[in-house]
């Protein structure tokens, strides 16, 4: 269903894109779960004898229940939504102009970023020398005193 509409294009962040989207979905079931656990009638066990699903080691309570089909519905969900066509064709568009972005060097991005940090602190420290010339002249005109 995800890869239905031109199978072959776009298919990395067609990935990228359904895989942040489960982790979204799991996170989102995760809390709703412990939300949920504070009903004692849905932190109760449902199947009697039975604490725990075995291989996945969850409590077969209510809110895990709960839980579990909100992830299954939203993936649904989700699955549908990037199947369209207008969606897997914006994606398919992301993926190639992501081709087409020259990423800068190690060297380029570090020598950038210390130009940005030397200019940062030179305008840090020239608005503080600033602010306390005008500081002191204020309080030398309006109150004819020197110093703080």
């Amino acid at each position: 269903m995800l890869y239905r509409y031109k199978p072959e294009e776009g298919r990395n962040v067609r990935q990228t894109a359904f895989w942040l989207g489960e982790a979204l979905a799991a996170f989102g079931g995760y809390s709703l779960a412990n939300w949920l656990d504070r009903f004692a009638a849905l932190r109760a066990g449902l199947v009697p004898g039975v604490e725990r699903i075995p291989i996945l080691g969850l409590s077969v309570t209510g809110s895990n229940l709960a839980a579990i089909v909100v992830f299954v519905v939203a993936s649904w969900l989700w699955i549908r939504y990037l199947g369209r066509e207008k969606v897997a064709d914006h994606l398919i568009e992301v993926e190639v102009e992501m081709k087409k972005v020259t990423w800068p060097s190690f060297r380029e991005a570090s020598n950038s970023s210390i130009v940005v940090i030397t200019t940062v602190l030179l305008l840090m420290g020239f608005l503080a020398f600033a602010d306390w010339g005008l500081s002191a002249v204020f309080d030398l005109v309006l109150w004819r005193r020197v110093g703080g």
